[in-house]
Formats: structure tokens, sequence, C-alpha cells
């Protein structure tokens, strides 16, 4: 009986932290590793939901032809090239532009999530970027995972650098983790023209702290998951929107929320523009869910990003 009790007192305990191991792991991995809406990590796949969010054939320019464009590779400073297209205004029948502007996918996205965006960004006289993040689409993925803006934010940094050694003026737009590392990424891109940040976090913390998942869990539960997967990302959390905000003053941001947003409260968006010290438009759509604002309310976001365009 003895015996039994000294086992039991040891294994139940080591149990214990197997199983809450076991939790962390898994919690980390979809925080690591989100897949939006049955996408993998190349282009093979187009599922019937993401066709319907990104258009024919998942936005995929090789099968559709629905552009004229050129396969580029950016070279990132991350170590590493991130492929991408270049659709340019000129090729496809319009005046050359006056600008460019790069389109920056969300966490667990793809390049094809901005196809849905360049007829009208063309129309703006304007050649668009679109190209894979790092651990994204075809892109390489030396440290796995999605960092929330932190090492994504040198891919926006390098893409910016490509497009200003050749054109004149520089645009860049982002959904989410995209918008996020646009923003984190602002200081440091001083001749920016001008931002579209789509319902971008104000941190990495507090959207894990806020999500709907994390309200039935412990304070140290969220703390400890969030070390977890900034240990397996190999990212530290310090940087964040909310604090690049603070530091630059003078590109022109247009923010875009769905206020039906589940995923990233608008809060967080209304909280950045408040932080924001330069010129700034802020956009609270009555509809959409996370990243489909323009597809609900498409004529409304076109004329808000072309108003915008004309101001800067």
């Amino acid at each position: 009986m003895k015996r039994t009790v000294i086992w039991v007192t040891r294994i139940v305990p080591a149990a214990a932290i197997v199983l809450c191991g076991g939790g962390l792991w898994f919690a980390s991995n979809q925080l690591l590793f989100p897949v939006w809406r049955g996408v993998t990590k190349n282009l093979s796949v187009c599922t019937p939901e993401a066709a319907r969010h990104w258009g024919n054939g998942c936005g995929n320019l090789r099968d559709t032809h629905e552009f004229t464009f050129s396969e580029v590779k950016v070279p990132s400073v991350n170590g590493y090239a991130l492929p991408g297209w270049l659709i340019k205004a000129s090729d496809n029948g319009l005046e050359p532009a006056g600008g460019a502007i790069v389109l920056v996918h969300g966490g667990g996205s793809d390049r094809r999530e901005n196809t849905r965006f360049v007829s009208f960004f063309l129309s703006q006289r304007l050649d668009v970027l679109t190209l894979d993040l790092g651990c994204h689409g075809e892109a390489p993925c030396p440290v796995p995972g999605v960092t929330y803006g932190h090492r994504e934010s040198r891919d926006v940094l390098s893409a910016y650098l490509y497009l200003t050694n050749r054109y004149r003026k520089v645009y860049a737009m982002g959904s989410s983790v995209g918008a996020a590392a646009i923003l984190i990424a602002l200081p440091e891109m001083p001749a920016l023209a001008g931002v579209i940040a789509e319902n971008p976090m104000a941190s990495f913390q507090r959207l894990i702290g806020e999500a709907p998942e994390s309200q039935s869990m412990p304070r140290w539960g969220i703390e400890l998951l969030m070390q977890v997967a900034m240990m397996r990302g190999r990212f530290d959390g310090l940087l964040s929107p909310a604090t690049s905000l603070s530091l630059a003053t003078t590109t022109p941001i247009l923010f875009i929320h769905s206020k039906q947003d589940k995923v990233v409260s608008f809060k967080h968006t209304q909280d950045l523009a408040g932080v924001y010290r330069g010129p700034k438009t802020v956009w609270l759509a009555e509809s959409g869910e996370h990243s489909t604002v323009w597809n609900v309310n498409r004529v409304q976001h076109e004329k808000q990003i072309a108003d915008f365009l004309s101001s800067t």
C-alpha cells in the first residue's frame, strides 16, 4: 500500500505536467502556424472558401492570367529572397504608373490574398508588388512560425527598399499581421508616401490576452502560452505597432477596421490612431469579418482608399 501511495504521488503530478505541456504545445502551434481558410504553405491549394474571399482561382495569377506580371525575388534583410509578383500598369494596357504599392498579406495567408486589389490600384496609376512573407506561400522558412509583425517587419522593410530604388513614390497596404508588420517598420521607412493599415493589432500580447479563447484561462496560463510561443518562434515580443507609431510622425496613414471583427477588435485601431501623432484617417466599417472589409463594402472601401491616395 505504501509503495502504491508513493507511486501515485509521483505519477499524478508528472501526468499533470505532461498534459499541461501538451496543451501548451498544441495552443502555441495554433498561434505559430495559423492556416487561413484551408490554404497551405505554397500556392497549390485553393479551397472553395478561400476562392470565395480571394476570387477566381484563389487569386493565383499563374492560373488565371488575369494580369500580365513578372515573377520577382525581393532580397530580404532576414537573409533570404521573398518571391513575389510585380504587376505594372503599362504592361496591362494602362498609362505608366506614377508610383508603386506593396501589398502585404495576413498571417497564415500568401500573396494571392491581395490579387483582388490589383485592378483598383492599377487604376490609381500605381504598379503593384505582392509577395510572400517569410514562412508563407513559397517563401523560405529558416525559423518556422508567424511572429505577428516581428520578423515580418524586416520583410516589409526589404520590399520598401526594393521599391524605393525603382519608384519615386511608394505606398504600403497590409492586413492583420501584414498591417502590424508595416506599422512596426514605419520608423525605418521615412520616404513612404502613405500606409493603408487594415485591422492591425496593437501588440502580440494584447491580441492574445483579449482573444475569446483566453477568457477562460488564468492570467498565468496566458502569460505562459505567450512565452512558449515566443520561445518556439524565436521572437521577444518587444516590437509592436503601438510602440513604433509613437516614434513616427510624418507618414499619412489610413486605418481601416470592421466593427464586426472578432479576431482583432476595432478598439486596437482606435488606440493605434490615438497614439499616432502624424496625419491619419480612420474608417470603421459597420460590417465585415476579419480581413474581409473589401468583400462586403467594396465601393466604400475603394472610395476611402482613392480619397486617401489623392490627398498624399
